[in-house]
């Protein structure tokens, strides 16, 4: 007969390909750049594998990209390179994403059975994230998030494992190479989506509670062997002069720090004031059973009981896998954009909390402990419902189509109006200029700065098109500026009433319009 330990890998791999199995089911035909982040993972893809270097090619003069980390588009590369032919091949990239939900799924199952919980409960947990709608929207788009969370879920039973290991082996050259190894993992994974990089100072700690420094050293000199190429690369290779593209295109920390000198150090409170309440909003809405607002009042609470006690239970046994979580939960928090789309980043860690509670106290037999017991056992009832009920919602309503749908229109009616209006050769600012340049081939640029006032405040038309439009047309020869939604539109036709005016309406379409730009003397 198999052994159990082959019997456990056996489901974890039917794990795997039924997550995979979800994944493509739910995988469509929809155009790339709904979301502006999975246009440019193709861009960057494109480069590296027609060999033009790690360059945002849609910007004129095709200047070196220092905006996102290399690992997902030098993934999608080598798939450019096995079949080159656009658009054919986001199909391929998509049954990429689709594998990776499968790996997602089982690397969930495998991390919290090795963190103690039973076999069987681990592989339901598993299939549980294997659908949950939060993956299946980041799946359906070609985002760096399903590749950077299935290497973390391999990564963090091994990171815990060498925490484990440094008070039975502290000495050995076994210990010492598992650390280098796990360092060298980090910076891997650090370089498919930057938020990895929390895991560092995680271990360190760790490690260093532990007063195991000579690991530390070895686990942070792994690290820093793959990102310090990165590193010199950004310093080397910032390009980007032109203001109203450094936020879009320059490093995320320079967003950040501009934001610092723009607003003050009172940028980071509004942010709170705004990231936080949105997140617990998230979380009311998905775990509720009822849509009413004394309903997710009780969610919130129930959940924010739960989640302490898995706190209490992960700190035992996976106090890596915690600190990473505080540590990314916290650059969420201060990061002025939207946290959606960052939370579902790290979803089965985050559903693994309340989970794991539940089981902790129900698995409890002290008679005193019994009223607790119940206690969490309708607590997490509660949630189940209301977790189901949103889950079978956004499968009635397939929402993990939801963003793709939603850029259709306005992605078709920017690539239909260029091919038709403009030449080879000729520049056009639009909101959809990845897409645009994917499918057109022309050179784009954006129509308004990427700033953390975009979240933080609302802009007037003035201040927006002094910060972007208006030095784009002073300083780029723009043939023509694409509008997909209202603040865009508002900018543009702010130039085109004014008494000097630099755009002429040439067409509209369901939510956006078309300008060509006035040619003056001195452009």
């Amino acid at each position: 007969m198999p052994s159990s330990t082959t019997r456990w890998r056996f489901a974890l791999v039917v794990l795997g390909v039924a997550g995979a199995a979800v994944g493509l089911m739910t995988t469509s035909g929809y155009p790339v750049g709904a979301v502006v982040d999975d246009a440019m993972y193709v861009i960057l893809a494109k480069a590296l594998a027609t060999g033009q270097g790690y360059r945002s090619l849609n910007l004129p003069g095709a200047p070196f990209n220092t905006h996102f980390p290399p690992g997902y588009p030098a993934v999608l590369s080598l798939l450019w390179r096995a079949y080159p032919a656009f658009p054919e091949n986001l199909l391929l990239f998509k049954i990429f994403n689709a594998l990776c939900l499968g790996a997602i799924g089982a690397g969930a199952a495998r991390l919290l059975y090795a963190r103690g919980v039973a076999r069987g409960w681990a592989l339901g947990f598993g299939l549980v994230v294997a659908v949950s709608v939060p993956l299946l929207l980041l799946t359906s788009v070609l985002l760096s998030e399903p590749f950077f969370l299935a290497l973390l879920l391999f990564l963090l039973p091994a990171l815990e494992g060498v925490v484990e290991g440094a008070d039975a082996e502290p000495g050995q050259r076994g210990a010492a190479w598992r650390a280098f190894g796990c360092g060298l993992a980090i910076g891997l994974v650090s370089l498919v989506r930057t938020h990895g990089f929390v895991l560092i100072p995680a271990m360190l700690l760790v490690l260093g509670w532990k007063r195991r420094w000579r690991l530390a050293a070895l686990l942070a000199a792994g690290a820093m062997t793959c990102l310090l190429p990165w590193q010199l690369w950004i310093a080397r290779h910032s390009e980007i002069t032109s203001a109203p593209l450094a936020g879009a295109y320059d490093s995320y920390t320079g967003w950040w720090i501009r934001g610092i000198h723009a607003m003050g150090w009172a940028m980071v409170p509004r942010t709170l004031s705004r990231t936080v309440p949105e997140t617990l909003q998230m979380f009311a809405i998905v775990f509720s059973p009822s849509r009413a607002p004394a309903a997710h009042t009780v969610t919130l609470l129930l959940l924010g009981a739960l989640a302490v006690a898995g706190v209490a239970v992960a700190a035992r046994r996976a106090p890596v896998t915690l600190l990473f979580m505080a540590g990314y939960l916290g650059i969420v928090a201060v990061w002025p954009y939207q946290p959606g789309r960052f939370v579902w980043g790290i979803w089965p860690l985050l559903l693994a909390l309340p989970f794991v509670a539940a089981l902790r106290v129900g698995a409890s037999t002290n008679a005193w402990r019994r009223p607790v017991s119940i206690g969490a056992a309708a607590a997490f009832c509660w949630l189940v419902a209301g977790y189901a009920s949103y889950e079978w919602r956004g499968i009635r309503g397939r929402w993990w189509e939801s963003i793709p749908r939603s850029g259709v229109g306005h992605i078709q009616f920017a690539v239909g109006w260029t091919r038709a209006n403009t030449a080879p050769t000729d520049i056009v600012s639009t909101e959809d200029e990845g897409p645009v340049y994917l499918y057109t081939g022309r050179r784009t640029l954006p129509v308004r700065a990427f700033t953390v006032a975009n979240y933080l405040e609302d802009e007037s038309a003035e201040k927006m098109a002094a910060n972007g439009l208006e030095p784009l047309l002073a300083t780029y020869p723009i043939r023509a500026v694409l509008t997909s939604t209202r603040g865009a539109d508002a900018i543009a036709r702010l130039l085109a009433e004014s008494p000097s005016p630099r755009l002429i309406p040439a067409g509209t379409f369901p939510g956006g319009a078309a300008y060509t730009v006035v040619r003056r003397s001195s452009d």
